[in-house]
């Protein structure tokens, strides 16, 4: 499959195939008349790193992940992120108090601040 399909496939950019492809995070694609041909396997491996970005994982967690010499290790940095998400809905949270008390003490009409004609 050609970078344009595999990307629409994936929704992503090509752009981002081709960077995770040179800062290494995934295997290198074969190509084919110069042109990289991606199998269902790479497929597979880039959903992987997408679903670990759209968790908030780093480059260099992700990185960590694939070097790490045990499910342990990677349970780790998957521990990690999580308890960061959780910091981050928290916080969040918080947010949203302070702004649905903010337009509750709103009043309910515009003050007139000019005389009608």
């Amino acid at each position: 499959m050609k970078i344009n399909e595999a990307a629409k496939q994936l929704r992503t950019s090509a752009w981002t195939l081709r960077y995770y492809e040179q800062i290494r995070i995934m295997a290198p694609i074969t190509r084919i008349s110069g042109m990289r041909d991606y199998s269902a396997a790479d497929l597979a491996q880039i959903k992987g790193i997408l679903d670990l970005r759209d968790c908030g994982v780093t480059i260099e967690e992700i990185r960590q992940f694939q070097a790490a010499k045990s499910s342990e290790e990677q349970r780790e940095i998957l521990t990690d992120q999580a308890a960061e998400l959780r910091n981050q809905i928290d916080h969040l949270q918080e947010s949203l108090k302070r702004l649905e008390t903010k337009i509750a003490d709103l009043p309910t009409q515009m003050l007139q601040t000019s005389a009608a004609c």
